[in-house]
């Protein structure tokens, strides 16, 4: 995830929180507004018109271990996923980066709506600590489409089929090392969107997917039912569009 050092001042709080939107602030009937809003990931999904969204890039941020049973782990993704498909535009990607420990549940529920195109093994920082084993270093980013027509490298895939040459260098295979979080990101929107499409993070936690969105100049859409990491969200993305 995106690392801000800083923390929330009274001069942020101030300058932030009367800005914050939350479910009541969303309007999409009519057509899409960019917006960074304080909502569960769910209700934030069923309030977006369907295929609309060309890109969604996430970090669930439920894993195995938060307290909820099995059945109900598998319930709420399959939920959210479904969601995110109906919302994606028939050409449009969903990239979901996520530890070991729930990786085979989202190829599993990702292959009954989507057709699955590839498994990024990305490596990613750890905290510094002592291990009686094993230190992993290695998350699972599934990239899938819901048609095999879709975006990629600035291309239009037809039928599964890159109907341009794509240059030697453009060719990125699926093992990402020595890339920050920000890195990996800008490397999926550069790939799987065009300027002006519209991005979603229904987890998004303090804004990475929405700075390189922004970096790059598409349109950002983001969920985040924690207020102190929208909030951090706001202020991340507004310091680094400067």
């Amino acid at each position: 995830m995106l690392v801000n050092k800083d923390i929330l001042t009274v001069k942020d709080l101030n300058k932030y929180l009367p800005a914050l939107k939350t479910e009541i602030d969303i309007h999409f009937h009519e057509k899409l507004k960019e917006g960074l809003f304080k909502v569960d990931a769910l209700v934030g999904l069923k309030k977006i018109p369907s295929e609309s969204i060309d890109l969604i890039v996430t970090e669930p941020a439920l894993d195995p271990n938060s307290g909820m049973s099995y059945s109900s782990y598998i319930k709420w993704i399959e939920e959210w996923v479904s969601e995110c498909k109906r919302v994606l535009t028939a050409s449009g990607s969903i990239y979901i980066i996520c530890p070991w420990e729930s990786s085979s549940l989202y190829h599993s529920v990702l292959g009954k709506n989507f057709i699955i195109q590839s498994r990024i093994t990305a490596e990613r920082q750890i905290e510094n600590t002592e291990l009686s084993q094993w230190k992993n270093k290695i998350s699972d980013i599934w990239f899938a489409t819901k048609t095999n027509d879709y975006i990629f490298n600035q291309n239009y895939i037809v039928n599964g089929k890159n109907i341009n040459n794509p240059k030697p260098e453009e060719i990125k295979d699926n093992l990402w090392f020595h890339l920050d979080y920000e890195e990996i990101v800008h490397r999926i929107v550069k790939a799987s969107s065009f300027k002006l499409n519209w991005i979603l993070d229904p987890f998004m936690n303090v804004g990475a997917v929405g700075v390189v969105a922004k970096k790059r100049g598409r349109r950002f859409i983001g969920f985040e039912n924690n207020q102190d990491q929208i909030l951090l969200a706001m202020k991340t993305i507004n310091e680094r569009e400067k």
